[in-house]
């Protein structure tokens, strides 16, 4: 892997940046600020921007709220979608001599509810986007009561605190996270965040050995665990058990899944540092990757080996970035992380799949009002194969992002 192209983002920085004058711009939510409690969202107004109304006669606030986003991209070396996907660049397919594409893909629209009772808020939360595929998704769908979460909503294996504000939905590669179906209970003391779930197990298998198809079993959900200290530190883990059943053979095996992530946010003055840390084991389905084109050419969670023994597979992930307030109005970030999946270099049906993905990023964004967003974004892909092949892809991202 070459780091030469991320260290050229520094110089890049501060290009392009000029005399800004002061407009209404809100004070852009932190990542890791939860906008309610269940964080639905890391790049929306917070609640107090949402137009809200109360039902007459009834303790209950209603919301509506969500944004238009639209972006322009550019690809010089290979197209990676309408939604940045790393992985795209595993692809010979999508090897291209310059592409621009337009999208507003990442729209969304929420509603939101909440009810003062006499033991309590009882809260509500509904959202849905337009990816990746032009059509409405459901992203979050949950009730809250006293620390008690039901639906589905972030797994409570992730974090934002260590998450830079990026025009790439998603956010980097390498950060664990997934919106499943699960139950949560939440405990908060002082500056300390305490969460444990049950979480609807979503993974993948992968067949080497003579069983043929190979069906995923789940038995049991996953069990996640989250501590915070208020903005500054977060550790969290996750415990699954991944089994399968092969349709030929009839073995049943099942193997433990295991990771433990880390994330910090360390302010000085008008910058932050921000850092992410995940290892583990059977973990692909956590990584930071758009399931609909990534899954390809990710690292499946587990995999049948020729001698039908279920194999998980080992992963690292890694993360740095600097957020610059430059005014009230200007910020920039830039940064970089890499993904390691451990899978068997002498299995052919692994050789076109990502060994090794390092992505970095450089942007400059004007919060223009409280409510409109624009920017500038570059992002490099390096990309080494299970084959040891290497190849790498740049993308130039300009963003207008308008909340209502």
């Amino acid at each position: 892997m070459t780091y030469k192209k991320t260290l050229m983002l520094v110089a890049l920085l501060p290009a392009g940046l000029t005399s800004a004058t002061t407009s209404l711009a809100f004070d852009v939510v932190p990542a890791g600020e939860p906008v309610v409690t269940g964080e639905p969202s890391r790049v929306g107004a917070p609640w107090n921007h949402r137009s809200t109304f109360n039902i007459p006669g009834t303790n209950t606030d209603i919301a509506f709220g969500g944004y238009i986003k639209f972006d322009a991209l550019y690809d010089a070396d290979y197209d990676l979608g309408e939604i940045t996907d790393p992985l795209a660049a595993a692809s010979e397919d999508k090897a291209t001599d310059g592409k621009t594409t337009f999208t507003a893909q990442e729209s969304r629209l929420n509603f939101r509810t909440q009810t003062q009772t006499g033991h309590g808020m009882l809260r509500t939360y509904f959202e849905g986007h337009f990816a990746p595929d032009n059509k409405f998704n459901l992203r979050h769908a949950y009730g809250e009561y006293n620390g008690f979460l039901a639906g589905q909503t972030w797994t409570n294996f992730m974090f934002f605190l260590g998450t830079p504000r990026i025009l790439k939905l998603g956010g980097p590669i390498g950060y664990a996270t997934g919106r499943p179906e699960q139950v949560r209970y939440t405990h908060e003391s002082g500056g300390n965040t305490f969460a444990v779930a049950l979480e609807n197990p979503e993974y993948s298998v992968s067949d080497l050995g003579p069983g043929g198809a190979v069906d995923e079993n789940t038995e049991l959900p996953d069990l996640t665990l989250r501590y915070r200290y208020k903005r500054n530190v977060g550790v969290s883990g996750v415990v699954r058990q991944i089994s399968t059943d092969s349709a030929v053979s009839g073995q049943d095996e099942s193997v433990t899944g295991y990771g433990v992530a880390a994330q910090a946010a360390l302010p000085m003055g008008r910058t932050t540092l921000k850092g992410n840390l995940m290892v583990g084991s059977g973990l692909g389905s956590y990584l930071d990757y758009v399931p609909a084109s990534g899954a390809k050419y990710r690292a499946p969670d587990a995999y049948m080996a020729a001698d039908g023994s279920l194999e998980t597979v080992d992963m690292r992930s890694y993360g740095v970035s600097l957020e610059h307030r430059w005014n009230s109005d200007w910020s920039s970030s830039i940064g970089t992380s890499l993904v390691h999946q451990d899978l068997p270099d002498e299995a052919p049906a692994f050789q076109g799949m990502t060994d090794t993905v390092q992505f970095s990023h450089v942007n400059l964004i004007w919060d223009v009002t409280e409510r409109l967003a624009v920017g500038m974004e570059y992002q490099y892909v390096d990309l080494e194969r299970v084959s040891g092949e290497t190849v790498d892809a740049n993308r130039l991202q300009a963003s207008a992002q308008f909340q209502f």
